[in-house]
Order: structure tokens, then C-alpha cells, then sequence
């Protein structure tokens, strides 16, 4: 009992660091753009500039239809001896990576106003950790025989951002722009376990706990910018506002059960479920700007953006729950508040030939999560390098961009439990550390028609 009730804190530990919602770079877009690792704020010459720089949308020519489609990610966290001497803690999946799409349409012939559509997925995750025990335990509890239970968490998001962007050229050299997005979010958490345990006359105690959270939330913000081309060199501005919320609602469930046979004044019963929840999901101002020197074959490429704190507040504001064991209400919390991060990127580009050219990048993507405040929904504290490399190239008149990207992090925890000692207990009792190791692969493939 003792040690699968350490390994359930583990895993619960294991959710806490691989949340990622609290990563602003995590996801590029378009096609040369993602070569570059989005450091393209002051030189983006495709309809990425949608989103990395609306002002540059109108000094291009010839906008097309761009595709960028990320075929597929693996992505995989190992928490060393998490668990333990020599017991680790893993986690892998493989999945269809997000999208990006836009096209533009033309509004007047000058070619001084541009009109452009877009649709991205501005951040997704979803991992699932289960774990079972049955066996022996003779030592957990007075006269223990045998134990049975299980964990099951899962915790799911998805936040797409549609967008409309108007683009004007000042003059041969300036062009100004604004992206008006409606962002759609919808998250879900999961946490079920179930511990039964039979003594050897028969008697049986039990754990029983459920938690499920979901929301959905609809808001909008604005994302401006200004273009320079001053050819060898180009220069980018962009302001990103905080969202506005427009409409949202959520619930919540929360169960706890527990059977003591030795001691009925400790059994716990408390049920209870919340719904049509006012939902409010907050964001941060952002500035980014950006540089690039276009050389004959060598380009370099200088982006960073600095994002502001956003402070606590509830997603969801929840009633008193009722214990009814108690009788007597008690308050829980859904947290969440980020602090301010600057993330910075470099990217080259290196044209063999007027067909076929490299380019590679590299960049930061450093944790918001306020690590002295606890955080309910936004758990991770790690900080992600993202490495990117690949070419591009013409076939008639569409051009193709093949690459891969490589993205790695790490993290110091302390070990939370040791399920081979359980005498060594939890929390301060525990001294050793943990490593976290966190690496994610991506195929990137995308084209321009």
C-alpha cells in the first residue's frame, strides 16, 4: 500500500513537469520560416508574416497559398530514478504534428493593400500516464494481505488561432499591418485511482479519488507590425496585445472516497460535480523585433520577443465544495499566472544555387511558469532549445521544404519517492534528486503553390 501510494505520487509529479502551455516558441510556422526557428520577425517574405509580422505581409510580391504541414513529432520525458535507485520514469508518443495554412486575396490593384487569411494551431498537447499494481504487501497496514489499484491521467489542449490580416505599404521601404485573431481553446484533465486492499481476515479498505476538469474558451487580440526593407538589410516591429475574453464556460468534478475498517471516524465521502462555469483565459503584451543581412548566398537572420507577466487569476472560479463525510464545505482553486520571459533565435540560410538552398537555426523557448507561485493548469518549469535544419527547392512553380527539427530540455527535481525503500517516506524526508529529461523530433515538410 505504502509504495504504490508513493509511485502514485510520482506520476502525479510526472504531470507537473510536462505540462508545456507555458512556452511562447514552441510551435514555428510556414516554410522557410520554420528552417529559421521563426527568427524571421524582420525578414519574413512568406504568408508566415501573418503571424510573425503583419506589416511585412505588403512588401513581398506574388503571395501564394502556403501549406506547412509538420508530418509528424516524436516526443519523449524521462524523470532518472524518479522513482527510485535505477527506476525511471517514461513517457513517449508519436503524433501528427500541427498545422499551418493562409492565403491572401487581392482587394485593389495597386498592390499597396493586402488582404490574408490564416489558421494555426497556436499550442496542443496531449499524453496519457497509467499504472497498475496487484500483489503483496505485507507490511503497508496492520495484518495487509493483499493490494490492488490503478492510475490513470490524461491531460489534453488545443488552441487554434484564426486570423485575418490587412497589410498596407507605407512606401518602397515601410510597410505596416495588423492581424485580427479569435483564439479557440479547449482543455481537458483526467485523473482517476483506485487502491483496494483485503487483510487476511477478510477485511477490506479502500482509496477512491476522481478529479476532471474541462473548459472551453473563445477570445480575441490583435497582433500589429511594421516591415523595413533596406536592402542588404530588413527590420521588423511587432506588438502583440493581450486577449479579450469573449465568451467561455467549464466544469469541474472532484471525488474523494476512502474506506478504513480500523478506524470509521477517518472514512472520507465527498462527491461533487460543477458545471456551466464562467471560463477566462488570460495572455500577456508581447514585442518582438527582428533583423536579417541578405547576403548573395549567405543570409542571417536575428528575431527576439519579449512577453510580459500575466498575473494570477482563476480559469475557473469554483463554488465551495461539500464534504459530505464532514458535513462542511471546503474552497479548491484553479490557478494560474505566468512571470516575463525574453527568447531570442538565430537563423542562416545559405543558397547553393538559384533552385536549391540550406538553412538552419537556432533558438530559445524558456518557461513562464512562475516556479514560486503554484499553478494549477500551467505546470511546467523547464526550459526548451529548439534546433532546426533542412533545405528547400523548386519544382516548376511550387517550392518544397524538407527539414527536421530537434528540441531538447532538462530540469532538477527533487525525487519525490523511492517505491524500493518506502521506509524512506515522502517529501522532506526525501533528499535526492531527479533529473528530467525532456527531447521531441519533428519531419518537417511544407510547400508554396
Amino acid at each position: 500500500m505504502k509504495s504504490f501510494l508513493f509511485t502514485i505520487l510520482v506520476f502525479i509529479m510526472l504531470s507537473s513537469i510536462y505540462a508545456q502551455d507555458s512556452h511562447y516558441w514552441n510551435l514555428q510556422y510556414g516554410t522557410k520560416s520554420t528552417l529559421l526557428g521563426g527568427a524571421v520577425i524582420g525578414s519574413v517574405r512568406e504568408l508566415s508574416a501573418t503571424y510573425y509580422n503583419p506589416g511585412a505581409v505588403a512588401l513581398f510580391n506574388d503571395p501564394k497559398l502556403i501549406l506547412s504541414a509538420k508530418v509528424y513529432q516524436y516526443e519523449a520525458v524521462t524523470v532518472v530514478n524518479g522513482a527510485g535507485e535505477n527506476k525511471d520514469l517514461d513517457y513517449s508518443s508519436i503524433s501528427p504534428a500541427p498545422t499551418f495554412v493562409a492565403f491572401d486575396i487581392i482587394i485593389d490593384t495597386t498592390g499597396r493593400n493586402k488582404l490574408a487569411f490564416s489558421l494555426l494551431t497556436r499550442q496542443s498537447m496531449n499524453f496519457e500516464f497509467e499504472t497498475r499494481k496487484i500483489g503483496i504487501e505485507n507490511d503497508a497496514i496492520p495484518a495487509a494481505n493483499f493490494v490492488a489499484g490503478g492510475l490513470t491521467m490524461n491531460q489534453k489542449f488545443d488552441e487554434i488561432w484564426g486570423g485575418i490580416t490587412f497589410s498596407h505599404k507605407l512606401s518602397e521601404i515601410i510597410g505596416v499591418g495588423a492581424t485580427a485573431y479569435v483564439a479557440y481553446r479547449n482543455q481537458t484533465f483526467n485523473f482517476q485511482t483506485v487502491i483496494e486492499n483485503l487483510d487476511s481476515i477478510n477485511q477490506i479498505s479502500s482509496i477512491t479519488a476522481f478529479r476532471n476538469l474541462k473548459f472551453k474558451n473563445y477570445r480575441a487580440l490583435l497582433k500589429t507590425g511594421v516591415g523595413i526593407n533596406l536592402e542588404p538589410i530588413t527590420l521588423g516591429l511587432t506588438i502583440t496585445t493581450p486577449s479579450l475574453n469573449l465568451l467561455g464556460n467549464g466544469s469541474y468534478g472532484y471525488n474523494n472516497f476512502s474506506n478504513n475498517p480500523y478506524d470509521p471516524t477517518e472514512n472520507v465521502y465527498e462527491s461533487n460535480y460543477q458545471d456551466e462555469l464562467k471560463s477566462t483565459y488570460r495572455t500577456s503584451w508581447s514585442v518582438g523585433f527582428g533583423a536579417a543581412y541578405w547576403g548573395k548566398s549567405l543570409s542571417v537572420h536575428f528575431s527576439a520577443e519579449w512577453y510580459d507577466a500575466v498575473k494570477k487569476y482563476n480559469p475557473i472560479m469554483l463554488d465551495p465544495l461539500y464534504s459530505q463525510s464532514r458535513d462542511e464545505y471546503f474552497t479548491k482553486e484553479i490557478s494560474q499566472q505566468f512571470k516575463s520571459i525574453i527568447n531570442a533565435g538565430i537563423g542562416i540560410d545559405y543558397k547553393l544555387n538559384d533552385k536549391f538552398s540550406l538553412a538552419g537555426s537556432f533558438i530559445t523557448d524558456f518557461s513562464a511558469n512562475d516556479t514560486n507561485a503554484e499553478s494549477n493548469i500551467s505546470l511546467s518549469r523547464w526550459d526548451i532549445y529548439h534546433i532546426s535544419g533542412g533545405s528547400y527547392f523548386n519544382i516548376g512553380s511550387s517550392e518544397i521544404t524538407l527539414g527536421l527539427s530537434y528540441s531538447f530540455g532538462s530540469d532538477v527535481i527533487r525525487q519525490i519517492a523511492d517505491i524500493g525503500n518506502p521506509d524512506n517516506g515522502t517529501g522532506d524526508r526525501i533528499k535526492t534528486n531527479s533529473d528530467v529529461k525532456f527531447t521531441r523530433i519533428k519531419v518537417l515538410f511544407g510547400f508554396i503553390f
